[in-house]
């Protein structure tokens, strides 16, 4: 009887951690959507495929951005045209980023929950209303990633070279 009594707090215990997890996650997640700009939908259609990793706060690169469905990792094609870079997300909703809002286009190993050899991520900064932020994508053709690279670089008015 010991042994049953044990078990069913162990795993009560492991139920309750779950919820608390669950609950912070969702308060935290409503926190940020009152004070964090809902993102403009996605302009268009993409013919780059990659994988959307996260999105973070610029000044706190270790905490995610849970509102707006921007949390979850997963597929996603991207497109660049003259409104900016359109993330159309397999499961939950696309999003625009802005051109007159990108920062800048970087190399990044790191965000919050993966990492990826040297220079494996591609780190678009942007604003997303008065947040900075930072989203990461993580392309499998090092092909595409190059002129994924080189349209937003002309889109921003970078220099490429």
């Amino acid at each position: 009887m010991t042994r049953e009594i044990i078990g069913f707090l162990m795993l009560s215990g492991v139920a309750l951690i779950a919820l608390l997890i669950w609950r912070n996650t969702r308060k935290k997640r409503a926190l940020q959507e009152q004070a964090i700009e809902r993102p403009l939908p996605a302009a268009g259609n993409g013919k780059f495929k990659a994988l959307y990793v996260s999105t973070v706060f610029e000044e706190r690169p270790l905490d995610r951005i849970w509102a707006h469905g921007l949390a979850m990792r997963g597929n996603a094609i991207l497109g660049v045209d003259s409104s900016g870079i359109s993330v159309v997300r397999t499961g939950e909703v696309g999003y625009l980023i802005p051109a007159s809002k990108i920062a800048g286009i970087s190399a990044a190993s790191a965000t919050i929950d993966k990492g990826v050899e040297r220079d494996g991520l591609n780190a678009i900064s942007w604003a997303l209303g008065d947040t900075q932020v930072v989203s990461h994508f993580r392309f499998v053709d090092a092909a595409a990633r190059k002129e994924f690279e080189n349209e937003v670089l002309q889109l921003i008015g970078a220099q490429i070279g």
